[in-house]
């Protein structure tokens, strides 16, 4: 590898980082049933692969089975914000309508805290008029989870309850999985990690008038799609960073890199899945 990488500074890590393992959800469909009640959807729930999924003509419910997420929608919602209020949503209003839907989700699998409030927004070009009219349809109240002081990480752990200007929910999901303590391991030095990162394929065809800027380390707890299954939420190091060459001027990157080394034997004896996901680079 010519390419030459521009380090940020490490961070201060622990000596040892927590495992976790992650519990195999057992959904039912009168589980799904139940839940659906909580947003007054009554329906017949289909076992679809992937999903149950539970509608009515107002709602739509779609459980995951592989882990324990879930998303529901209305199912008249206007993505062209037709009959929406002009006024923008409150965002006070928001944030306790969004309260509502997590506390309905239920489940006590981490801690989640607000990340942001982002508008959702629609644009529209009108015959005659040279002008994009543009709307504020919905506030997304956007939530991110942590366990032990570490921020989860990855497609398969966040949440957001989308509120329209009414204060009544459009649509929300929930990705998470029901973890468990069960030991810990002792870290990878985030110079070792990023010394793995440096090495990996990602880099090989770059030459050396390329630049490459790390530009922050964190650890984190990386939980894969909500479609997948996962047996550990694997420490990880969260690498971001801008890749520049002549074709490219500018390409962000995020990569997860691992922070612990779980052995073979362990991986085999516990018959853990997803241990070495496919997000990992290194």
């Amino acid at each position: 590898m010519s390419v030459k990488i521009q380090f940020a500074e490490t961070p201060r890590v622990p000596t040892e980082l927590p495992v976790y393992a992650a519990l195999p959800p057992l959904w039912t469909e009168d589980q799904v049933a139940r839940l659906a009640e909580r947003f007054e959807l009554k329906g017949d729930v289909a076992d679809t692969g992937l999903w149950y999924v539970c509608r009515s003509e107002a709602l739509m419910l779609e459980v995951y089975q592989a882990s324990h997420s879930m998303r529901i929608e209305r199912r008249d919602l206007d993505g062209e914000g037709r009959g929406a209020s002009q006024d923008p949503p409150d965002r006070e209003r928001a944030l306790a309508m969004a309260e509502r839907v997590m506390s309905m989700f239920g489940g006590e699998y981490a801690k989640p805290r607000v990340h942001s409030v982002t508008e959702l927004e629609v644009q529209r070009s009108m015959r005659g008029q040279t002008e994009i009219e543009r709307q504020v349809v919905g506030l997304q109240v956007n939530y991110r989870y942590e366990m032990d002081g570490l921020n989860l990480v990855g497609p398969g752990a966040k949440a957001q309850i989308t509120v329209g200007s009414d204060g009544d929910m459009m649509q929300a999901y929930r990705f998470a999985r029901a973890a468990e303590r069960i030991e810990s391991r002792p870290t990878v030095a985030p110079e070792d990690a990023l010394r793995r990162f440096a090495a990996s394929e990602m880099f090989t065809q770059l030459d050396g008038r390329a630049k490459v800027a790390i530009t922050s380390t964190e650890l984190g707890l990386l939980s894969v799609p909500p479609t997948e299954v996962q047996s550990v939420l694997v420490p990880v190091y969260v690498i971001k960073g801008e890749i520049s060459t002549e074709q490219l001027p500018r390409y962000a990157f995020v990569r997860y890199v691992a922070a612990t080394d779980l052995g073979d034997a362990d991986i085999k004896r516990r018959r853990w899945e997803q241990v070495r996901p496919a997000l990992l680079a290194a």
